[in-house]
């Protein structure tokens, strides 16, 4: 960590520093524990913060970033060059965030060249006094292809590339000036989608010429959003809204979670929402999906296997939005975790079958006894009993056949109602 050109920082996700090397703390007393925006200029501190977020969103990109250091000196600003990078564990979760920062003071001195292209990402063109190209390096061959076969022993303003941007003039005589390095955008598109980010300093033999390609700050898939993080947030369940191409744009924190627990990583923005093919759970929501794009909306119970005894149900709901010409500008996903609703139901159909099964017992219970009574009412001779007697008797005989007949009409009932 320790070093006499780098800086080393590593933060948390909101940006406080846990770790800082020897170099960072001389710039910056008593900064741990501290958010390191606290450390910069008002308008780098911004720009800091809001590629913070973007890397949050998208932990695989990489920030470059020039950033101005207060100095306890006449309230001066130290510029120093930083890279910033994400740290996942094996869960995908975001763990901390590393940057790595050399200071512009450092770029007019004999320092580690190498450290400085291989550390930082930097591609390195050498030129010479006369700002002629000498060579360059294997970043530099794969960013600009079969162009830099033309470059030998060219000035670097007689290059097709670098010759019609103003900018490089201008870095060229600043540099020859003032002898202090020169940092600046190049619009180059056609060879990286957001142009560069280029620095040209002196070197013993002459001048190094370093690139590297510009990260898209505003990432285009975030100028899709269709509603704001504080809404999305409002809304009930896991939402995750696409594009009309079916890339992602946002989600909420319920969807993170989702992801990681169902499809296990997280599902990053500006990326398809990849379900995986050989799951029959998860065709439905490819065609809900594939319908949407086409204006069609639909609904659905989808459940999922968390264990082998438990079991989660959503109700999902899957559709497009449209814009003021009615074109579809979006898709909707949303899932309402109903399992609770689901075991309820369970829950309550258990008991129904207990007082079904309750209530067919009588019939067992009281057909025996009823049963053996009416077979001895058979065995009696009426002629044997007394006129009064007989008379009782052909009142007891009907009441028994009746209370059986009601016994296997209400035991017919219950097994319809089982039935149905």
């Amino acid at each position: 960590m320790d070093s006499g050109h780098f800086q080393f920082v590593i933060l948390d996700v909101e940006g406080r520093v846990l770790r800082r090397n020897r170099s960072f703390e001389k710039m910056n007393p008593d900064s741990l524990g501290k958010e390191f925006w606290k450390f910069l200029s008002l308008e780098t501190a911004e720009e800091f913060c809001y590629s913070l977020e973007l890397m949050l969103s998208t932990p695989k990109v990489r920030r470059h970033l020039m950033l101005e250091h207060s100095s306890s000196k006449d309230n001066l600003f130290s510029q120093i060059w930083w890279e910033f990078s994400i740290v996942t564990n094996l869960e995908m979760d975001i763990s901390a965030v590393i940057g790595i920062g050399v200071g512009l003071q450092f770029l007019e001195q004999e320092m580690p060249w190498n450290n400085l292209v291989d550390v930082l990402g930097f591609g390195r063109i050498s030129l010479d006094k006369n700002f002629r190209i000498l060579s360059w390096d294997e970043r530099i061959s794969h960013w600009f292809s079969d162009q830099v076969k033309d470059w030998s022993l060219k000035a670097l303003i007689q290059t097709h590339e670098f010759g019609e941007e103003p900018v490089v003039l201008e870095g060229l005589h600043s540099v020859l000036d003032t002898g202090k390095p020169f940092c600046f955008l190049l619009d180059l598109k056609q060879y990286s989608e957001n142009g560069f980010a280029a620095l040209l300093a002196p070197a013993p033999e002459g001048y190094h010429f370093f690139l590297v390609p510009k990260e898209d700050q505003d990432h285009g898939y975030l100028n899709k959003k269709i509603f704001s993080d504080r809404d999305l947030e409002l809304i009930q369940g896991s939402v995750i809204i696409l594009d009309k191409e079916g890339l992602l744009i946002q989600q909420n924190e319920e969807a993170r979670k989702f992801a990681k627990e169902f499809f296990g990583h997280s599902l990053e923005p500006g990326t398809p929402l990849r379900l995986s093919k050989s799951n029959q759970k998860f065709i439905k929501f490819s065609r809900a999906i594939e319908g949407a794009k086409k204006g069609i909306s639909m609904q659905f119970e989808q459940n999922l296997f968390v264990s082998k005894n438990e079991i989660r149900f959503w109700e999902v709901s899957v559709r497009p939005f449209h814009d003021f010409k009615g074109d579809i500008k979006g898709i909707m996903i949303q899932l309402l975790d109903i399992s609770g609703l689901k075991k309820q139901i369970f829950t309550l159909h258990k008991e129904i079958d207990r007082l079904r099964e309750i209530s067919a017992i009588p019939s067992h219970i009281y057909r025996g006894p009823l049963s053996s009574m009416i077979g001895i009412l058979e065995l009696i001779d009426e002629n044997q009993l007394g006129k009064e007697n007989k008379k009782l008797f052909g009142y007891l005989k009907p009441l028994a056949l009746e209370l059986d007949q009601s016994i296997r009409l209400q035991a017919k009932a219950n097994r319809l109602e089982d039935f149905e």
